[in-house]
């Protein structure tokens, strides 16, 4: 299914070369981290130099840095890659045989040794789950979403410890088991972990559901048997991921950023027509399939979600056949479906106008995800809905070995065989992928010549205006620090945002400090610690992210030469400034994202207060700021050490002001802070610096 993969073990990663190469830098720093520097993997100074990253909301899927350590460790990150893959697949896949085959045993048969037919059954149960498309889209570059190889663990362990506590017999073991294998789900994506959250609440209501009829020592039977095991295992999970929760928890109650745009919930949520049309990545239909009804908006790696027809076909003979054992997963089923929809239910295509404006970061709706969403703590933290699909498929997989157990129960065994093989055929047909895409390294020469440049601190790749994965492929090989980098939570506190130069790259254009980037060029390069700036003509082939970057590039670097040039990137060496010129930076914090107007641009204050920093201060200089608010929304600002400068009243239709920052230590920095009477109404549309040379 991932051939060409088998031939290219350590020379390409499967893929689209985006989100792959992020997951492969990944798995480098878990062994940079653990190995050569011992220290928390969580947090980082070789991305956003020079003030680091934390990494806790981070696609980190530290479980694969540590299985693949011996293998790193051995000299090829390629196959430690690529061993994830077959590690994911196999255990995927063996999770849910012994899932099924413990159900076809203990609960839908009679105590009897097992004959072939049930492993048959519970095999291609397996093989519809771990080779679902769900599974092969998302080895285009999520390798915290091809690791889902815990969940069926999770899940045969908590229905043992379940059923073992209901009849009376010994249950710990089993439910300490579901504790370390939720753990280990933690450990690969805290988006399965959620997942397993409200299938462990199906479970207990389903077990309170089914049990309270009787008698009162029944009753208390039935409540301990639903709560505890789950109890346990919770707990033990805490336990054991406490030194990462508490960290994420902590600034998850203090900050917003990992929190993404409402807009998202609607783009990546599932059509129930994407559950039903046959896999988009099909090798016979691709890349037509692409534009099948469904989702139009999301990446294809989101929205190819097909069930299957033969598995719907023998999970519905599976709730023919034997409908009081398999209702419970045709309720998780429908469940994790209606969550997968998101907060608003499309039965067709989901296009732009299904997009609202206007929006907070809770939903109007009253769909079952929406309620949930706006009810369950740090639930929106997650964006990509239609990967509740996963639970979906799991259900399916499992009613389809149910099914196809059904159908060959009594049979001889030759026949059972020869059915089952069929079915095999048929399902590996529907699913069949390869060729699978490859993605080979694209890393220029140049970087192992900059491994071995000893007085580099930091690099700076260009085009910035978007945070593009290959530069983190590409430190894995100089292994420099980066001054800009992609992880999967923009965090406000590094400098990408909030420093000039940096903010017109980003931005291909002004934000709100106003000042000329190619003449304080040098400066805040020099003052980020940037010796290296890097070009690349192959990420900016052209218009205004071409344009732009080289003008600004060009208009820094204008005298020098240099240090690199090939027909793909231009190197340059930064050179300090004679003399730093001063420059006016934003706070880490309580700035709202740059927003375009039609008479420029402004950022909001989103809270109290909003520093802004001069940078390298003239001995005398006056602030000027142009700012618009709500009506009777006053500004103030001061000194961070409380001294008042300047207060400014409500300005609606937008307003110039000058505040005097006096006389001062040339060559300091000032802290300012912006305060505005009310918690929001506040939008600064320019600051810039006055000084006795520029007026």
């Amino acid at each position: 299914m991932t051939w060409p993969l088998a031939r290219q073990l350590t020379t390409a990663i499967p893929g689209d070369s985006f989100d792959g190469w992020q997951n492969y830098w990944n798995l480098w720093w878990m062994k940079v981290a653990l190995v050569e520097r011992q220290q928390s993997p969580f947090v980082t100074d070789l991305l956003y130099y020079p003030t680091g990253v934390g990494l806790y909301f981070h696609t980190l899927n530290p479980f694969n840095g540590l299985l693949t350590l011996p293998i790193q460790l051995s000299g090829s990150l390629f196959l430690a890659y690529n061993a994830v893959v077959f590690f994911s697949w196999v255990t995927g896949g063996y999770g849910v045989y012994l899932l099924t085959l413990w159900l076809l045993k203990v609960t839908y048969a009679p105590p009897r040794p097992l004959q072939p037919a049930t492993h048959y059954a519970a095999f291609l149960a397996g093989v519809i789950f771990t080779f679902a498309p769900f599974h092969m889209a998302h080895l285009l570059g999520h390798m915290q979403v091809i690791s889902l190889e815990w969940i069926p663990f999770y899940v045969l362990y908590l229905l043992k410890a379940v059923s073992h506590s209901r009849h009376g017999q010994p249950w710990l073991r089993h439910a300490l088991m579901a504790g370390l294998f939720l753990t280990l789900t933690g450990l690969c994506d805290w988006y399965f972990v959620l997942y397993l959250f409200f299938f462990t609440l199906l479970v207990i209501l389903w077990q309170l559901f089914s049990g309270l009829w009787g008698n009162q020592k029944s009753q208390l039977q039935t409540l301990g048997s639903a709560f505890l095991p789950p109890v346990v295992a919770g707990i033990c999970m805490l336990f054991l991921l406490s030194p990462v929760l508490i960290p994420m928890v902590r600034e998850a109650l203090q900050f917003s950023f990992m929190v993404r745009p409402t807009s998202d919930l609607y783009t990546l949520s599932a059509s129930l027509l994407d559950f039903l049309v046959p896999n988009r990545l099909h090798t016979f239909f691709r890349p037509a399939s692409f534009t099948w009804p469904g989702n139009q908006l999301a990446p294809i790696s989101e929205r190819t979600i097909s069930l299957g027809y033969l598995p719907l076909l023998l999970a519905l003979i599976a709730l023919w056949r034997r409908p009081k054992q398999t209702r419970f997963w045709l309720i998780m089923a429908g469940v994790f479906l209606l969550l997968a929809l998101g907060p608003r239910i499309h039965l067709g295509n989901i296009t732009e106008a299904d997009i609202p404006t206007h929006m907070t970061t809770t939903t109007p709706e009253w769909t079952p995800f929406a309620l949930l969403n706006r009810s369950v703590p740090f639930m929106r933290i997650s964006r990509s809905v239609s990967r509740y699909a996963l639970m979906v498929q799991l259900a399916v997989a499992v009613l389809a070995g149910i099914g196809l157990g059904a159908l060959l129960q009594r049979r001889r065994n030759a026949i059972a065989a020869l059915l089952a093989g069929f079915a095999l055929v048929i399902i590996l047909g529907e699913f069949w992928v390869a060729p699978y895409p490859m993605s080979p390294p694209d890393t220029p020469a140049f970087y192992t010549q900059l491994r071995a440049m000893p007085d580099v601190r930091a690099i700076l790749n260009l085009p910035m205006n978007y945070d593009r994965p290959g530069y983190l492929l590409y430190q894995t090989v100089h292994q420099k620090p980066l001054a800009v980098a992609y992880i999967s939570r923009d965090d406000p506190r590094t400098l990408t945002e909030r420093i000039p130069v940096l903010q017109q790259l980003r931005h291909l254009g002004p934000d709100i400090l106003v000042g000329d980037p190619g003449t304080l060029g040098r400066t805040v390069l020099t003052d980020l610690g940037i010796d290296i700036v890097i070009q690349d003509r192959y990420k900016m082939p052209g218009g205004l992210e071409r344009t732009y970057t080289e003008e600004l590039a060009n208009a820094i670097f204008a005298d020098e030469p240099p240090l690199y040039a090939d027909d793909r990137i231009t190197v340059h060496r930064v050179q300090p400034p004679v003399a730093s010129v001063p420059y006016l930076m934003l706070g880490p914090l309580n700035w709202g994202q740059l927003e375009q107007t039609e008479s420029g641009v402004r950022r909001a204050l989103i809270g109290q207060p909003a520093l802004l920093q001069l940078v390298h201060a003239p001995a005398q200089s006056q602030l000027r700021l142009r700012y618009q608010t709500l009506p009777n929304v006053d500004l103030q600002i001061r000194l961070v050490d409380g001294q008042t400068l300047a207060t400014f009243p409500a300005a609606p239709a937008g307003a110039a002001v000058t505040v005097d920052l006096g006389n001062n230590a040339a060559g300091t920095t000032i802290d300012l802070a912006l305060i505005a009477s009310q918690a929001s109404g506040v939008w600064i549309e320019a600051a810039w610096l006055e000084t006795a040379t520029t007026r």
